[in-house]
C-alpha cells in the first residue's frame, strides 16, 4: 500500500514538472519576449518528398504525365505557409507545377490560327475551355453555352459577303464614315478606296491643305464640288505626284465657284483635266495658260467664267477653237475688251444654246449683236444686260434671226425704246423677258397685257452655265453631290 502511494506521488510530480516545462517553453517562445526560431527543412530522398506532399493533399506530377486534377482542385490550390521557410535548394526539392490560366480566344482569333475548314464552334470550345474531367459536366456545359452565345453575337458576318455586296452596303454610308471604316481591317481599307464610292464628292466651304486635292483626285472622283473652298498648293505631293505625270484624272464635273485658289494651283490642277464636261470658275482669277488647258477639253458642254479676271482674246482662242460642243457659256462681267467681244461674236461655235455677255457697257454695240445672231442662230437664252450702247435695232435683229429664243434679258439697256419690245411677240417659243430698271410699274402692266403668255421680270439673276441655282445646295448641274445623313 505504501509502495503504491509512493509511485503515484512520483508520477504526479513528473506530470507537474512536464507542465511547468511546457509553460516555460511556451513563455519563452512567446512573440512578446523573443523571436520565433527558424525551422529548417531538408529533403534528401525522393520518398520523403512524396510522403510530405501526400500529407499536404498535393499530387506530385511528372512532366510527361497527362493526368490533371479536377477544376475545383486546380483553382483552389494554395501554397502552404510553412513552405516559405524552406531553404532555396533546387537540387534537393522542386515545388509542384502551378497550373496556368486557361487561354480564352475570340471566334475571330480562332479563325486566324486555324488552317483547315473545321467547325468554328468546336474550335472555339477546344481553345477556350480548360481540360475538364467528365465529373465536372455541369461546369463544362456552362462554359460551352457561354462560348456559343459569344459566337452567335460576335461572329464576323462580313467575311461571308463578297466584295460586290460589301461595296453596295458602303454606298449608303456617308463619306466621313467611310474614312473611319478604312481603319477597321485591311479588307475594308482596300474596299473603301474603290472608285465607285467616290464618284461624287462635296467639299464646299472647306480648307484643303497641300496634297489633299491630289488624294481626292486619286480616288477617281468624277463629280466634285469645291464652291467657296480654299485650296492650298501644291495639289500633288508624295504618292499622288504620279497623277501629275500620267494625267490620270477622271473628273468631269467641277465647281470652283467663289473658291480661294491661286493661278499656280489652277495651272497644276487643269493640266491633268482632259475630260471635263461642265466647269465653273466664277469669280476666280485665270490667265491665258489656264484657258489653254480648258481648251483641251474637247467635250466641254458648259463653261461658267462669270466675274473672272484675266480673260483675254488670246485665252479665248483655244476655247472657241477646240470646244466645238459648247452649249452654255457665261462671260458676264468679265471686263472684256472690245476686240475680244468682236472675236467672240465671229468665232463662237454654232452649237451654243445659252450665252451670257452681260456687263459689257459700251464695248458691245448693235454691230456685234448682228454678227452674234448670225453665228449662233440656235440660241435659246441670251443675256445682254447692262449693255448701255445697244439700241432698239438689237430687238429687231433678235426677232428676225433667233426663232428658237426662249429667254431674253436686256435689263438696264437704256437706249432700247420700250415700245419696240412687242416686236418680240412674233417669236413663238419666247417664254420670258427681263428688263429691270427700264419701265415703271404702270408701263410694265401695259406690256404684260400686250404680250400675254410671256413672263416679264420674273428672273432677276442669270442661270446660264451656273452649277447651283435657287435653293438647290446639294447638287451641281442637276446632279447630287451631298449625302443624306440618316
Amino acid at each position: 500500500m505504501g509502495k503504491a502511494k509512493v509511485q503515484k506521488n512520483s508520477s504526479d510530480n513528473a506530470m507537474k514538472e512536464n507542465i511547468s516545462y511546457k509553460s516555460r517553453k511556451r513563455k519563452a517562445t512567446s512573440p512578446l519576449q523573443g523571436s520565433q526560431p527558424k525551422m529548417t527543412w531538408a529533403f534528401n530522398q525522393q520518398q520523403q518528398t512524396q510522403n510530405l506532399l501526400g500529407e499536404m493533399g498535393v499530387e506530385n506530377l511528372s512532366q510527361s504525365s497527362n493526368d490533371s486534377c479536377s477544376l475545383t482542385d486546380r483553382y483552389s490550390f494554395k501554397t502552404p505557409s510553412f513552405l516559405w521557410n524552406l531553404q532555396d535548394d533546387s537540387s534537393s526539392f522542386h515545388l509542384p507545377p502551378v497550373p496556368a490560366a486557361p487561354r480564352i480566344l475570340l471566334p475571330s482569333q480562332v479563325d486566324n490560327i486555324t488552317q483547315n475548314g473545321e467547325d468554328s464552334l468546336s474550335l472555339v470550345t477546344a481553345y477556350s475551355t480548360p481540360h475538364i474531367k467528365s465529373s465536372d459536366g455541369f461546369l463544362k456545359n456552362q462554359v460551352c453555352d457561354r462560348v456559343s452565345h459569344e459566337t452567335q453575337y460576335s461572329y464576323d458576318y462580313f467575311s461571308l459577303l463578297s466584295d460586290e455586296i460589301v461595296l453596295t452596303i458602303f454606298r449608303w454610308v456617308p463619306r466621313f464614315v467611310l474614312a473611319k471604316c478604312s481603319r477597321v481591317c485591311k479588307r475594308w481599307s482596300r474596299l473603301v478606296l474603290d472608285e465607285s464610292l467616290w464618284r461624287r464628292l462635296d467639299l464646299s466651304n472647306r480648307t484643303l491643305m497641300p496634297g489633299v486635292l491630289g488624294h481626292v483626285l486619286s480616288r477617281g472622283v468624277s463629280i466634285l464640288r469645291l464652291a467657296k473652298a480654299e485650296v492650298l498648293g501644291p495639289v500633288f505631293t508624295g504618292v499622288t505626284s504620279i497623277i501629275n505625270c500620267t494625267r490620270l484624272s477622271r473628273i468631269q464635273y467641277l465647281d470652283l465657284s467663289m473658291a480661294g485658289i491661286t493661278t499656280n494651283v489652277l495651272e497644276e490642277f487643269f493640266c491633268i483635266c482632259k475630260d471635263l464636261r461642265k466647269l465653273s470658275l466664277e469669280n476666280c482669277e485665270v490667265n491665258d495658260k489656264i484657258c489653254g488647258y480648258i481648251g483641251e477639253n474637247k467635250n466641254l458642254e458648259a463653261l461658267n467664267l462669270a466675274m473672272c479676271q484675266g480673260i483675254t482674246a488670246a485665252g479665248l482662242v483655244p476655247i472657241t477653237t477646240n470646244c466645238r460642243k459648247l452649249e452654255s457659256l457665261n462671260l458676264g462681267w468679265t471686263n472684256l475688251h472690245k476686240h475680244s467681244i468682236v472675236y467672240l461674236c465671229l468665232c463662237l461655235p454654232q452649237s451654243l444654246l445659252r450665252f451670257n455677255l452681260s456687263g459689257c457697257r459700251e464695248n458691245i454695240t448693235d454691230d456685234e449683236v448682228k454678227q452674234l445672231v448670225k453665228t449662233c442662230p440656235n440660241l435659246r437664252e441670251l443675256d445682254l444686260s447692262d449693255s448701255t450702247a445697244i439700241t432698239s435695232e438689237t430687238i429687231y435683229l433678235i426677232a428676225s434671226h433667233l426663232h428658237h429664243l426662249e429667254h431674253l434679258a436686256v435689263s438696264r439697256c437704256y437706249y432700247i425704246v420700250p415700245t419696240s419690245m412687242p416686236v418680240l411677240g412674233q417669236i413663238n417659243s419666247l417664254l420670258a423677258i427681263e428688263m429691270f430698271g427700264m419701265l415703271r410699274e404702270t408701263a410694265l402692266q401695259q406690256l404684260r397685257e400686250t404680250m400675254r403668255g410671256v413672263d416679264i421680270n420674273k428672273f432677276p439673276f442669270s442661270c446660264v452655265a451656273r452649277p447651283t441655282t435657287g435653293i438647290r445646295r446639294t447638287s451641281i448641274w442637276g446632279m447630287r453631290v451631298r449625302d443624306n445623313l440618316v
